[in-house]
């Protein structure tokens, strides 16, 4: 396309609807600044890395870049890990990815504080969830020996439960 004023290779069209006529105007970018348009610096990235990030951001918000990096210490879910399967690992996630599950929570119950039952704590449970997350990080970094201790910890733990 050509500018309508100056004639040369128009970058900006608008389409506009006056009076149920469609009207179009096609300008360079010169043009379109001393029509009063803003016009960005520079062009969008459109690589996919860039629009998934972006619809990430417009759909889940700001908080994705730092709550993309959290990890529960007891059961080994990242954040991520939830926003692609929508189930959490153990109690301590709700703590850990606060800042991330408050907005759903309110969002789907209308409410981010807790009313009813509640689950009687297990020390127990947590330690054989720590235990099953060092176990997959030492299969992991391929340290087997200590795979094989950790595994037989949980084995002993199973039988005395």
């Amino acid at each position: 396309m050509i500018c309508q004023r100056c004639q040369n290779e128009a970058s900006v069209h608008l389409t506009e609807r006056v009076g149920g006529k469609r009207q179009e105007l096609h300008l360079c970018a010169g043009c379109a600044r001393k029509a009063g348009l803003v016009l960005p610096e520079s062009a969008p990235d459109l690589g996919l890395e860039s629009v998934v990030q972006s619809l990430i951001v417009q759909n889940v918000g700001e908080l994705v870049g730092e709550l993309a990096e959290l990890a529960c210490p007891d059961c080994g879910t990242r954040y991520m890990d939830y926003r692609t399967d929508g189930r959490l690992g153990c109690p301590q996630d709700y703590r850990v990815f606060s800042k991330g599950l408050l907005p759903s929570l309110q969002r789907f119950h209308g409410a981010t504080r807790h009313v009813g039952k509640t689950a009687r704590l297990r020390p127990a449970a947590v330690h054989r969830l720590r235990l099953r997350s060092q176990l997959r990080e030492a299969v992991a970094r391929e340290d087997y020996e200590a795979a094989a201790r950790l595994r037989d910890q949980i084995r002993l733990k199973d039988t005395h439960a």
